[in-house]
């Protein structure tokens, strides 16, 4: 009875996954069909005017024009922003080249159109984050419906609403983490490198995986930035590296009209200046900084399973977010994935705890409490007070450290072997 029992699962479980791989993609394919009919019937360019597309797409039509070397300078961004705008802008293309480069295609279209493919692209990846989940997220593979809140995630609808890249982020620190749960790290840290449209965050991820002592991901990132910039130098020239460098830094520095307004960033830097109405004081904002990294020390003698895996990773990827010098909201489509890890860690935990409900407490609020902050405090996230979202993120990452203090501290005294 045994025997046939076990070859029978064997033959169900695979034709079961093939099943809902199908749904997706034909869940994709639905949503793919009703976007780009919505789109096609309501875009125009005064609506287009507020989004964060323009600006990807002045940068793709200035590299398409071989200006690249001149890409980072104002006077070369302003004309090609207001013959498209038909008014100047205090909003630029702070990305690196190579993401310039990548966009270039899109420029042959007029921006309409671009903005239709590019936000088509956008949802089709939001839509296939299952397919990537379901090999490592547990409940993901048993409920593929579960990858698709996404659609639900406030930050996702703002990124793809804005034309923001910042559902290929989450898409590539997904693909990154699939890796590092096969053993394929060095491959993890090429995939990873990609993470640099956002440098931000992988300025705050990459000492954490050093402190994890993710090696192989390390020295994968390593080279596969080395060849970014070497495709960037090829856009823009060396001394067009250093002028991207030296553009964003001004813009980091400016905190008024035209500057990065940090009021609208989710991130401890955002909070310290939402609470304050002014620039934080760099001892308060160096201080915060050391606190969200305390967290990730308590997970350097948790033993390596795949419940304490996903957890630390989780972990990583909250503080990267908090502790990122710019956070934008839209940003925050990233912590989809920590979202999706801890909730797979609680419903899979033999008995729930009180750390365990704080831990689904917080996965819920990152979903509510910034729609709560719009209904309640603005008629849109801008003006909302979007960096109260801040202490969810805060609690998180505290739960998240306590609980792989106390289940690594359990599961090294009852199974030391387990891998």
């Amino acid at each position: 009875m045994s025997r046939p029992a076990r070859r029978w699962n064997r033959v169900v479980i695979p034709s079961a996954s093939r099943v809902m791989k199908r749904v997706v993609l034909i869940g994709v394919l639905i949503i793919e069909i009703v976007l780009a009919v919505t789109l096609v019937c309501r875009t125009d360019r005064t609506r287009l005017q507020n989004t964060d597309f323009v600006n990807f797409y002045e940068a793709a039509s200035i590299v398409r024009q071989g200006k690249g070397p001149r890409l980072y300078r104002r006077e070369t961004q302003d004309p090609v922003l207001q013959s498209i705008l038909g008014h100047k802008s205090n909003q630029y293309f702070l990305h690196p080249p190579f993401e310039a480069a990548a966009l270039a295609p899109l420029s042959y279209l007029k921006i309409e159109q671009a903005f239709v493919v590019w936000s088509l692209i956008n949802a089709g990846l939001l839509g296939l984050l299952p397919l990537v989940l379901m090999p490592c997220v547990p409940i993901v593979a048993q409920r593929p419906y579960f990858g698709l809140l996404g659609f639900a995630f406030f930050p996702a609808l703002t990124a793809l609403t804005l034309g923001q890249d910042s559902i290929l982020l989450l898409f590539i620190v997904s693909s990154s983490y699939l890796l590092i749960c096969k053993e394929l790290e060095v491959a993890a840290g090429l995939v990873l490198a990609l993470a640099t449209i956002k440098f931000q965050y992988v300025l705050m991820l990459l000492p954490l995986l050093l402190l994890w002592r993710k090696f192989r991901a390390v020295a994968g990132f390593a080279v596969g930035s080395a060849f970014l910039v070497f495709v960037s130098a090829l856009i823009t020239g060396t001394s067009g590296l250093f002028e991207y460098v030296r553009f964003v830094r001004t813009f980091d520095l400016h905190s008024g009209y035209g500057g990065l307004n940090q009021t609208l960033m989710v991130n401890w830097r955002g909070f310290l200046a939402g609470i304050a109405q002014a620039n934080p004081l760099p001892a308060y904002f160096w201080a915060g900084e050391i606190v969200l990294l305390l967290p990730a020390f308590l997970c350097l003698r948790v033993p390596q399973t795949a419940r304490t895996r996903s957890l630390i990773f989780a972990l990583f990827i909250s503080i990267a977010m908090a502790a990122a010098p710019y956070a934008h909201f839209a940003d925050m489509t990233m912590m989809l994935l920590p979202a999706l890890l801890a909730g797979d860690y609680v419903q899979t935990a033999p008995a729930r705890s009180i750390l365990g409900n704080l831990m689904a407490v917080c996965c819920v609020s990152m979903f509510v409490w910034p729609l709560l902050l719009v209904v309640l405090g603005g008629h849109y996230w801008w003006n909302s007070r979007i960096y109260l979202t801040f202490p969810v993120l805060l609690l998180l990452i505290v739960v998240l450290g306590l609980e792989l203090h106390i289940s690594g501290g359990r599961v090294a005294g009852s199974v030391p072997g387990e891998q």
